[in-house]
């Protein structure tokens, strides 16, 4: 831990005397090579744990758990795209809706990542605050409209 707090305290350092250096380089001129070359400078000392061959860490490896498999990993990416692409959808629908004075709570994106990395959206379920109740036939056919999917409209809390 002490190499890291080093490491911390001479970047600390080389920040500060690169910031004065540079204050004090002509605007024009040699000033935007000394520039350059002060910028160097400090990207040598932030990555000089590196290039001398040590480690900032003393990572041992055969300490990492041995359940991370490759299907762990594409389930958690299938879930992270998952969350995106319904953010996505929520996003485009809020701006949508808010021209129609209707408001969206929550959507949920049912969809498939195939064996071949192709994404298929089945439906999306759109739900809907309860004074938005009456607009709901027009919030289906605006976003089966944009989406090109077929859309089920709920009220939220029903």
């Amino acid at each position: 831990m002490s190499g890291i707090t080093q490491w911390a305290a001479a970047l600390c350092v080389a920040a500060i005397g690169c910031t004065a250096l540079q204050i004090l380089a002509p605007k024009k001129g040699m000033g935007n090579i000394f520039k350059l070359i002060i910028a160097a400078f400090f990207l040598c000392v932030m990555i000089s744990p590196l290039l001398a061959g040590r480690s900032i860490l003393n990572l041992d490896f055969n300490d990492i758990s041995s359940e991370i498999s490759a299907d762990a990993i594409q389930i958690r990416v299938a879930e992270q795209f998952k969350n995106q692409v319904t953010s996505a959808v929520k996003a485009k629908m809020e701006q949508v809706f808010k021209n129609y004075g209707i408001v969206l709570t929550k959507v949920e994106v049912n969809m498939d990542i195939r064996e071949s990395q192709s994404i298929y959206i089945n439906n999306v379920v759109l739900y809907l605050d309860k004074q938005s109740r009456l607009k709901a036939i027009q919030a289906k056919q605006l976003a089966e409209e944009i989406l090109g999917i077929e859309v089920t409209v709920s009220i939220d809390g029903e």
